[in-house]
């Protein structure tokens, strides 16, 4: 956004276009991008898509949608972005933070972190894409959100939502990592 910052709005009476575009809020995306997509609620949220910028801010509207707000975190992606790689950076993030304690997270974590990282960096295949997906859901059966608790606390659950929306949204994107052998964005 061209105003990044922390905004307080009126739930349900305001959409997430209005916390983007309105001039007191975000005031737009830079050199009037278009958006790709955005993150509704901080990165373990499932991702929309531009369609759902007239979604109003509240909790019921935006978890009828299939993902939630509740970091209050708005993360918008404009037609720039890589998102294989904002994808794996978000997998990254959630590798690290693992503690280790609990399999799904400790070992699914690291699986998804580095098939992600084979497609962004040039080592991608095809079967990739059904491998990353069977890997989310072996954290988070059924891939639904809310997701089902498989670890002791909400981190491994978390981790396949940016993976699984990214495939869903832009499976055209995987295969374009797959056919350049890395990352077309560069």
């Amino acid at each position: 956004m061209n105003r990044p910052g922390v905004y307080e709005v009126e739930m349900v009476k305001n959409t997430f276009r209005d916390l983007i575009y309105d001039p007191a809020f975000g005031g737009g995306v830079p050199g009037d991008r278009p958006v790709k997509a955005f993150i509704p609620g901080g990165v373990s949220a499932p991702w929309f898509g531009p369609d759902q910028l007239d979604l109003p801010l509240g909790q019921d509207e935006v978890g009828g949608q299939g993902s939630m707000l509740r970091s209050g975190s708005v993360v918008v992606l404009d037609d720039t972005t890589c998102l294989v790689r904002a994808a794996w950076r978000i997998t990254k993030f959630f590798s690290r933070e693992s503690c280790g304690q609990c399999t799904p997270c400790r070992e699914g974590s690291g699986w998804i972190e580095r098939a992600m990282y084979r497609l962004e960096h040039g080592g991608g295949r095809v079967e990739d894409l059904e491998l990353l997906l069977d890997l989310c859901d072996n954290i988070a059966p059924g891939l639904t959100w809310p997701p089902q608790q498989t670890t002791i606390c909400v981190l491994g659950p978390s981790i396949p939502s940016s993976v699984h929306a990214a495939i869903e949204m832009f499976k055209g994107e995987f295969l374009a990592h797959v056919d350049k052998q890395g990352c077309p964005f560069d």
